[in-house]
């Protein structure tokens, strides 16, 4: 599985295997030997990545915060949807145009982490939309046959 890590203004991609990809070299469980602008650096893990991809790493013996991206982190980011942005997590918005075809939960409902939560058909595909948070559904604006445009609210979360 793919990631990117970012910090400050910086995005560093390593591939499923944590191999070298012109910049990272693993040097043993946790640490790297990393090639940024020209500079070699030795990054260690220190604690995390949590739910929202933050994590603590000591880069040339400075602690800082980062930001780890796995693909489908990359993939809500790319869609617009930033998993990091908790007050996002409480409304889930059309990740692209499309047609909802069915709505799979109600007002009141509790749901966890991956539950479906509604089916979205874009590009002649079924997309099923997943719940990125455990909670209760607050209001739901989707119905079957509904076009949506991208990012337009889908239903809410209650805070």
């Amino acid at each position: 599985m793919a990631k990117e890590i970012r910090f400050e203004d910086r995005i560093i991609s390593v591939d499923s295997k944590n191999t070298p990809l012109g910049e990272w070299t693993r040097t043993s469980e946790g640490c790297f030997k990393v090639l940024i602008d020209g500079q070699s650096l030795n990054v260690e893990a220190i604690e995390g990545p949590d739910e929202s991809g933050a994590m603590i790493v000591k880069v040339g013996g400075v602690l800082r915060e980062v930001t780890v991206l796995d693909e489908r982190a990359l993939l809500l980011d790319k869609m617009g949807m930033n998993t990091s942005d908790s007050g996002a997590d409480l409304q889930l918005c059309a990740p692209m145009p499309g047609k909802v075809l069915s709505v799979l939960v109600e007002a009141g409902q509790e749901v966890k982490v991956g539950d479906s939560l509604l089916v979205l058909e874009a590009m002649k595909m079924e997309n099923v939309i997943k719940s990125a948070v455990d909670g209760t559904i607050e209001d739901v604006n989707a119905k079957a046959g509904l076009a949506v445009e991208k990012g337009e609210l889908l239903l809410a979360f209650k805070g």
